[in-house]
């Protein structure tokens, strides 16, 4: 495998961890996608989460190539729950503390190449079912030439 692919599987480790029972506030690992938005079912989860990988930019390019590497963790909570916001806000509370439990993602990135991004809170739209927000990261690391 790349290093590319393993710093997915990490952070869709990570996220699949998101439960009640290993010490969250909600269970919304429970459902994990990657690369796809999440649309909940009555029979999903109340809550769901969407790893996108967005697209990579090479810095300097020596006898490694730095890469940086945007996610984004969309979180997706069912709008007929008592009090949907507080619910979104928990599950973004979750995903920052399951991803960012180091700053090197377990020695995947470079020294502190976690960096925070943005994280927002989505305004439930008319007629939607759905609420829910973002948490988006920045990750820095190193790869070899031939050898991803």
């Amino acid at each position: 495998m790349s290093r590319r692919q393993d710093i997915i599987d990490e952070l869709k480790d990570r996220l699949d961890n998101i439960t009640v029972a290993n010490g969250y506030q909600t269970d919304a690992g429970a459902l994990v996608l990657v690369g796809q938005a999440p649309a909940l079912s009555e029979t999903d989860p109340q809550q769901a989460l969407a790893l996108i990988i967005g697209a990579d930019s090479v810095g300097y390019q020596g006898e490694d190539k730095q890469i940086s590497l945007p996610v984004t963790v969309h979180a997706l909570v069912r709008a007929d729950l008592d009090d949907p916001a507080a619910a979104a806000e928990a599950v973004i509370a979750d995903i920052k503390k399951a991803i960012e439990q180091d700053h090197n993602l377990g020695g995947l990135l470079k020294a502190r190449g976690l960096v925070c991004g943005t994280t927002t809170s989505a305004m439930r739209e008319q007629g939607s079912e759905y609420v829910g927000g973002t948490v988006s990261y920045e990750l820095l690391f190193a790869e070899k030439w031939g050898a991803p």
